[in-house]
Formats: structure tokens, sequence, C-alpha cells
């Protein structure tokens, strides 16, 4: 049995430790929206040369042509679920600016499974949407103050929304000034656990005033992944 890094000795499970349920602040756990292609406009489409001479072996053309495309389109064109353990696609890896200039910008666009714990966040909508990476002393509106990746072979817990909300109240923050910060927690919802996704974010988010310093010395970030149930 894996025990997480600079944890107690005495937590041997990834839903230690047991702290007081904290408030539903309303985070939603599906995250993930699909997406769908846009359809082809009319005009798009070239219009068909009228048929004078083998209309049947034209006919007989276009049947097969169609049963072609109705056997192979789908199977060429279906999206691949990941399986068991396997990340949730995120699109090519966003770059990082390691000499943020004068506007501190690190990164702009970036995926909520690419921010790192302790990302500093500007542009920020919401916990499942891209945001931009701000150095810390930079103003910005939320921090990513934890995280913490659930065991690759565990069934979805049915009591996932208290033990994330548990997770994240361990996470001691610093003075916000005179923001009003909310802690927000973004975690797997059923469907998603099934196609690999095994992340809980802890987002601590102003949503009275601006933050311009981190929140945390050191972001919590634990990995149990590889953890078997004993």
């Amino acid at each position: 049995m894996d025990t997480p890094p600079d944890r107690p000795a005495d937590e041997s499970r990834p839903d230690s430790p047991k702290t007081p349920d904290t408030p539903d602040d309303g985070a939603s756990g599906d995250r993930h929206v699909p997406y769908l292609p846009p359809r082809p406009s009319a005009d798009a489409v070239p219009p068909k040369p009228p048929i004078k001479r083998g209309w049947w072996l034209a006919a007989a053309g276009v049947v097969v042509l169609a049963l072609v495309v109705f056997l192979l389109v789908p199977l060429l064109t279906a999206p691949q679920d990941a399986g068991p353990g396997e990340a949730l696609e995120s699109g090519p890896p966003v770059s990082r600016n390691a000499e943020p200039g004068v506007d501190g910008i690190v990164a702009r666009e970036v995926p909520p499974v690419q921010v790192h714990p302790g990302d500093c966040l500007t542009d920020f909508d919401s916990v499942g949407e891209p945001s931009t990476v701000v150095e810390c002393n930079r103003d910005h509106e939320a921090q990513l103050v934890g995280r913490k990746l659930w065991p690759t072979g565990r069934a979805f817990p049915a009591d996932m929304q208290a033990d994330a909300e548990r997770f994240c109240a361990t996470i001691e923050l610093a003075s916000a000034g005179d923001a009003q910060v909310i802690v927000e927690i973004s975690h797997p919802a059923e469907g998603t656990w099934a196609e690999g996704d095994r992340r809980v974010d802890c987002l601590a988010v102003a949503h009275e005033g601006t933050l311009d310093a981190s929140l945390v010395t050191e972001p919590v970030f634990e990995d149990w992944t590889d953890h078997e149930d004993g």
C-alpha cells in the first residue's frame, strides 16, 4: 500500500483525514460538455449533374457508395473513450512563459486539467473553463490551492462530493486582505469517472475584490492514482 508524499503516517487511505463536511458552494462535478461539429451549409454541396445515360449503373454506384460511407465513416470518426485510469483529453499542452514580461502572464487559455497546483488565475469564469495563469504578485481572481488524484482502480465513490469537500477543507489559506474568498470544488461525476477522470481541484476564488499574493505557502497535492485498497 502506497502513502502520498509529505502526509502523516496514519493517513493510510485516500479518503483520510476525516474532517467535518463543509457547506456545498454549489460547485458542479460535471465539467465535460460534448462537442458537436457544425452542420455544413447547403450551398457547400455542389449540385449533381443530371443522369442522361446508364442511369441504372449510376444508381447502383450510389447505393454501393452509400453503404461504404454508412459502414466506414462511423468507425473512422467515432471518438475513442479513455479506458479506466486514463486521463481525459485536454488538448495539446499550453506553452508556459518561464520568464513572464511586465504583464506577468505565464500562459493564456489554460484548460483546468493543465492548471498546476499553486497557479494564480485571471480571466477566470468558472472551475470548468480555461483561464490565464499569471504570477501571483499580479492581480488575479482565483488560485488552485489543492489537487487530489483518486485511485485509478477504485469504483466511483457514492459520497464523492462529501469526500472532495473534506479534502479541500484541510487546506489552510493565508489572509486575502479585503477580498472575500470562497473555495470552489471541482470533482468527477460518475460519467467522467468511467472515462478515467480522477481529479479533485480546490480553487480559492475572490468573489469580491482581487488577490495580489499567493494564498498558500505550498499548494496541497495528493496523487493516489497507484493506490490499491487493502
